[in-house]
C-alpha cells in the first residue's frame, strides 16, 4: 500500500482514515501546549498530569491550586459523558453525520472562547478545551484498524515500540505499516505541541484560531471522502 492509499483508504470509514486522525492529533498536541502556556500550567488532554498536580498540591496545602487542576479533570469527565449521550441518543445517525456533529461542536465551542474567554472573572478556556478533548478522545479511537489516541501519546508510544520490536527483531513484515502509522501519529502530536507553544508564546490567546482552522480542514476532508468514496463506508 502506497502513501496515498494509506492517507485515504477507500476501504476504511472516514473516522479511521490516517489523514483525518493526523489532523485530530495535531489539534490534540496544540491544545496541551496552548492551555499549559496560557492557563497556568494546566494540561488540556493529559489528565494524568493534572491529577499529579492535584496530589502534590494536596500534600503542600495549596488548595486553590487543587481546584485549579481539578476543574479540567471534571470537565474531561463531563465531556466523555456527553459524548456517550450523543452516541446513544443519536445512534440512528450515519457515521458521517455523527462526525460532523462532533467536529462542529468543537468548532462552536472554540469560537465562543476565542471571542470571550473570561466570564465573571473565571477563565473558561481549560474547562471548554478539556471538554472538547474528551469528546475527541472518546469519539475517535481507531486509525487504519489500529487502536490509537489523538489527545495523548503514552498508548501510541507503547504500540509503536511493540511493532518496532516485531518488525526489526522478529522480522514480521506485517508490523511495518502499524509502526510507521504510530510513528506518524507521535510525530504529528509533537509537531502540534511545538506549533501550539510557539503560537501561544507570540500570539497568546489569539493562538486558539489555529485549531479552529485545522478542524475546519478536517470537515472539508470528511466531505471529500464522503463524495469520493460514497456513503456506504462512512
Amino acid at each position: 500500500m502506497n502513501l496515498r492509499e494509506t492517507l485515504m483508504n477507500r476501504n476504511l470509514p472516514v473516522h479511521e482514515q490516517l489523514m483525518f486522525c493526523l489532523l485530530l492529533t495535531a489539534v490534540g498536541g496544540f491544545f496541551d501546549a496552548y492551555t499549559f502556556v496560557n492557563c497556568g500550567g494546566i494540561f488540556a488532554n493529559a489528565q494524568t498530569g493534572n491529577l499529579i498536580f492535584v496530589g502534590i498540591d494536596l500534600i503542600e496545602g495549596n488548595f486553590s491550586e487543587v481546584l485549579h487542576y481539578s476543574i479540567p479533570i471534571l470537565s474531561f469527565v463531563i465531556g466523555v459523558l456527553v459524548s456517550k449521550f450523543i452516541e446513544t441518543k443519536y445512534k440512528e445517525l450515519s457515521i458521517f453525520k455523527h462526525i460532523y456533529m462532533l467536529l462542529l461542536t468543537q468548532i462552536v465551542a472554540l469560537v465562543i472562547i476565542s471571542i470571550k474567554h473570561k466570564y465573571f472573572g473565571v477563565d473558561i478556556r481549560p474547562i471548554v478545551i478539556s471538554f472538547i478533548c474528551a469528546i475527541q478522545f472518546d469519539g475517535f479511537r481507531k486509525v487504519n484498524n489500529l487502536v490509537f489516541a489523538s489527545v495523548f501519546c503514552t498508548g501510541n508510544l507503547r504500540s509503536m515500540s511493540e511493532h518496532l520490536y516485531k518488525y526489526f527483531i522478529l522480522k514480521k513484515k506485517e508490523s511495518k505499516m502499524p509502526f510507521l502509522i504510530y510513528l506518524s501519529v507521535i510525530t504529528v502530536f509533537l509537531s502540534g505541541v511545538i506549533l501550539g507553544a510557539a503560537m501561544s508564546k507570540y500570539f497568546l490567546h489569539k493562538a486558539i484560531i489555529v485549531p479552529i482552522f485545522i478542524i475546519c480542514i478536517n470537515l472539508i476532508f470528511v466531505t471529500i471522502i464522503n463524495n469520493k468514496f460514497g456513503k456506504k463506508i462512512i
